[in-house]
């Protein structure tokens, strides 16, 4: 076997999708004021990261804020001066995941909607044959494949400001650029259709962090 086959095979063992199933909680809000307590609920001690889309912009979101007396937490956000979170009508928070296998968890995402509802989705690894076929069931587990991903993340304008002034790079220090430039990473969640049998992607939830 050739170094490239190796490099291959490597390549397709390492982004293979594995079986897995997607648990889905629904959860009351009332509004975005309840946002930042119900998401320390949701994610207890762990890590997130995700987007706030408010009327006056679209923030990332890198945290919670801990609670201090008389006030509850609040959102860690990109730009925070200004910030109001009554103006927020749409938030994906998810747990930032690394791949170090601590636990079976794949994935684990919270969506709001203004006026429509909140979900909680959590994907688990799941070696044997899932206990649902779907949420019309009324079971409450999904049973798919999962299959990692990940995207480049873009530098700041004020980033791309910089770098036109300064002199142009060469392609190998482009490549060791992108090579330390931390990806978003993401779980695409995989399942089979009935008519014909093929697989298609239904969700993708994300798990990385911004730089």
């Amino acid at each position: 076997m050739t170094d490239k086959e190796t490099k291959n095979n490597d390549h397709e063992a390492a982004t293979a999708a594995v079986p897995c199933c997607l648990k889905v909680i629904e959860h009351e809000i009332h509004g975005a004021a309840e946002l930042p307590a119900l998401l320390a609920h949701v994610f207890t001690d762990g890590k997130i990261a995700g987007i706030a889309w408010a009327t006056d912009g679209t923030r990332s979101v890198n945290g919670l804020n801990p609670a201090s007396p008389g006030q509850g937490p609040t959102l860690k956000v990109s730009s925070p001066d200004g910030f109001d979170i009554s103006q927020v009508y749409e938030a994906r928070i998810w747990r930032v995941i690394n791949n170090n296998g601590d636990d079976a968890t794949l994935a684990h995402e919270f969506r709001w909607v203004n006026g429509v509802g909140a979900v909680e989705l959590t994907l688990t690894a799941n070696t044997t044959k899932a206990s649902s076929e779907g949420s019309e069931s009324g079971k409450p587990y999904v049973s798919g494949w999962a299959n990692k991903v990940s995207y480049l993340q873009h530098e700041s304008a004020a980033s791309d400001n910089a770098d036109s002034a300064s002199e142009a790079s060469t392609g190998q220090e482009e490549d060791q650029a992108h090579a330390a430039t931390k990806p978003m990473t993401a779980v695409e969640f995989i399942r089979e259709e009935d008519k014909y049998g093929n697989t298609v992607v239904v969700d993708q939830l994300f798990t990385g962090e911004w730089k």
